[in-house]
């Protein structure tokens, strides 16, 4: 039976290029998610200060405001293969060194925030690198498809399977969840090596093999002039850059909150972070039949709404086991509302200025997620309740001011879709 992103209109199949891509990004997502885990609980050890502990979050999103526009510059001027296991490998070495730090008792939180400095500087690249490459994979009546198995795999293997594995190992050594998420980025960089060439190299570095060269700054600002003056595009970035800081206000603290405010152990502290794969998987199983029923449009503001709500539902619960419960719907409505936001953008940016556009789209997001963090430290000093109620008024408010933006974007992705349809129709 095939699966329809719109009525009446079925998905051409993924293929094996994509399902080797798939599976190599979810050995990279299960390293993240023990590695989301285990630094926030060794921050935690290190210290209470809510400041200092939401100071690793900011630190994670640092290196997007550093030289986050560079990184798609060049991502639409190298080997898009080769940028993401370089991206693992090196991943892999940082956390064998912490490993080894961690293990000699020399670990302190400054420690921890290089760390986190220099994994997130790869992820940068192996985020942007990914998103970019992946329309060269899969026809673009199946973005949609491919994103929801790229969105709800990631959260799934994080949640699920990374989050509850570091929550536990730290338990038996502080070293070996390191030691286990090296092995996870070195086996995804393994996996990447068989991705096709004709699908990892950007268009740009072909057509600039026969023209003058241009300079990074000058890809740079092509980039960064387009997503300015396509209105619509720059506002869909910022709708998704202050819901990234509305959720990002409780999820620097999140430890905290469900330490102190849920009393929630270090060693379930995983485990409950994982209810959020459920969730996950049942928007990412859902997504396309959601899309066809409602349509891009509607799905979003649905999903960001019931995220907000969400938001708001998790901290006034009595107890861990209702706030888990509302974890796991703020997990449905981000694979719904994320699969569907990536596959509107990667639908209305040409494809040799997808790299810098997104990375563009990026800066937004990671400049107001860093802003979120600091802010949910300082908001958790007054009281650990207020990051995750102000969160979701942020969320929820943010949807309802930009609702024109996410219409226009929509309608467009739609009819993208249907000219590749129609190309491949007349192909035929």
């Amino acid at each position: 039976m095939s699966v329809q992103t719109r009525p009446g209109r079925p998905v051409r199949g993924l293929g094996r290029d994509f399902n080797r891509f798939w599976v190599g990004s979810m050995s990279s997502s299960v390293a993240d998610g023990i590695m989301a885990t285990v630094l926030p609980l060794m921050a935690a050890m290190f210290t209470n200060d809510p400041v200092l502990v939401a100071g690793l979050a900011f630190v994670r999103f640092l290196p997007w405001l550093i030289f986050g526009l560079f990184v798609g510059a060049l991502v639409d001027r190298l080997d898009r293969g080769k940028v993401l296991i370089v991206a693992n490998l090196v991943r892999a070495a940082t956390l064998v060194a912490l490993a080894v730090v961690v293990a000699a008792g020399n670990a302190t939180i400054l420690t921890l925030y290089a760390v986190m400095f220099v994994v997130m500087s790869c992820e940068a690249f192996y985020d942007i690198g990914g998103r970019a490459l992946m329309p060269e994979l899969v026809a673009k009546t199946s973005l949609d498809r491919a994103n929801s198995r790229i969105v709800g795999g990631r959260v799934v293997v994080q949640d699920f399977g990374g989050a509850p594995i570091g929550g536990l190992l730290i338990v038996v050594a502080a070293a070996l969840p390191l030691a286990v998420n090296a092995g996870a980025y070195l086996l995804g960089a393994l996996i990447l090596i068989g991705l096709p060439l004709s699908a990892r190299r950007p268009r740009a570095a072909v057509r600039d093999a026969r023209t003058p060269a241009v300079s990074i700054l000058a890809s740079v600002r092509e980039g960064t002039t387009f997503l300015w003056n396509d209105r619509p595009l720059r506002y869909l970035a910022l709708h998704g850059s202050l819901v990234a800081m509305g959720f990002m206000l409780q999820s620097s603290v999140l430890v905290l909150i469900l330490r102190v405010h849920f009393g929630v152990p270090e060693a379930l502290y995983g485990v409950f972070i994982s209810s959020a794969a459920v969730g996950a998987l049942l928007g990412a199983l859902s997504v396309s039949r959601v899309v066809a029923f409602l349509g891009r449009f509607r799905t979003q503001v649905i999903a960001f709404t019931v995220m907000g709500v969400g938001c708001i539902g998790f901290i006034v619960s009595p107890n861990a086991y209702v706030a888990g419960f509302f974890w796991a719907l703020i997990a449905v409505a981000m694979a719904l509302s994320n699969t569907v936001t990536i596959g509107v953008a990667q639908l209305a940016i040409p494809a040799e200025l997808r790299g810098r556009v997104l990375g563009s789209v990026q800066i937004f997001a990671m400049t107001f997620n860093a802003v979120g963090a600091l802010i949910g430290g300082f908001l958790g000093r007054v009281d650990l309740r207020l990051p995750s109620l102000i969160g979701g008024v942020v969320v929820i408010t943010a949807t309802l001011l930009l609702l024109p933006a996410l219409r226009t974007m929509a309608r467009r992705a739609d009819e993208a879709e249907d000219r590749d349809r129609q190309e491949a129709e007349d192909g035929e």
